[in-house]
């Protein structure tokens, strides 16, 4: 039985069911199976559970089967420069722009993206050259667990946009002390940091008093933050329209991050080497 479910897994969508409930899922959508990894960890948490049945006698002999279900590591897909730079000419969205700049510039995740504030950023650091600060993250949390979670790991809980919604959108802490880091900016990035700054205050102005400012970098035009959910379905859509490029998800544009560096410095691989972007380490 339990084999037979590990066969069910490997023949499921991703997405396929949230809290129990089945989704409708496009055509491609149900092209995309849960990976080998996600079956692996199913199998680690049976195995634990029956491991406990079996201390507490309530089982004589665990079920589950002797060898784990196989991980296939597959390697991770990383764009050239001539690529990266083609992607970010096809992306008419300013925020999906910025986001994925940031990312390959900078070695970002998303949610560390999304966390960023404007005051994270000294456009006169480094001789003018520029800085950023990275020190939060904002993730999507269900509130059950978000009631367990040490208050001192929180900086803000934003409020919900949605009535009776059991997840909120949370400004944390980083989880670990290397995560916090100040990196420098190139022009081009430097360039668009400006002008989006531009954009925020245009977009408040266009709202006549109803903008809501949330105090993120990254904001919808009426102010509110961007849910790392929109972001990750605003790449996948431009990825789908845009068949051209070799597939990879949003957090592999970080492992780009080096080539990146390397066209920015003109081709010395030395160069880079001394300007990964890592300005200090607080």
């Amino acid at each position: 039985d339990i084999e037979q479910f590990y066969a069910t897994l490997s023949q499921t969508p991703c997405g396929q069911y949230v809290h129990g409930v089945k989704q409708e899922l496009t055509e491609n959508q149900k092209k995309r199976l849960l990976s080998s990894t996600s079956i692996h960890e199913v199998h680690t948490l049976l195995k634990t559970a029956f491991s406990y049945a079996v201390d507490w006698d309530l089982i004589h002999k665990s079920p589950t089967p002797r060898e784990a279900p196989k991980i296939n590591t597959e390697e991770r897909t990383i764009w050239d420069e001539r690529t990266m730079l083609a992607a970010l000419q096809t992306m008419t969205d300013p925020t999906l722009h910025l986001a994925v700049h940031l990312s390959m510039i900078l070695s970002l995740r998303v949610g560390e993206i999304l966390g960023l504030q404007p005051g994270d950023i000294d456009f006169d650091a480094a001789d003018g050259r520029g800085t950023i600060t990275v020190g939060r993250s904002l993730q999507r949390t269900e509130k059950a667990a978000l009631e367990k979670t040490d208050p001192n790991q929180i900086y803000h809980i934003f409020p919900d946009q949605r009535e009776g919604s059991s997840s909120a959108l949370v400004l944390k802490k980083p989880k670990t002390k290397k995560s916090s880091r100040t990196l420098y900016l190139t022009r081009p990035l430097k360039e668009e940091l400006l002008a989006w700054l531009e954009k925020l205050r245009q977009d408040e102005l266009a709202m006549d008093g109803r903008y809501r400012n949330c105090g993120q970098l990254f904001r919808l035009p009426n102010g509110m933050p961007v849910a790392p959910e929109a972001l990750s379905k605003w790449y996948r859509t431009w990825r789908a329209e845009h068949p051209e490029f070799e597939k990879i998800v949003f957090h592999g544009l970080r492992h780009s991050s080096a080539t990146y560096q390397l066209l920015q410095s003109g081709g010395d691989f030395k160069s880079v080497q001394g300007n990964t972007g890592h300005a200090t380490a607080t």
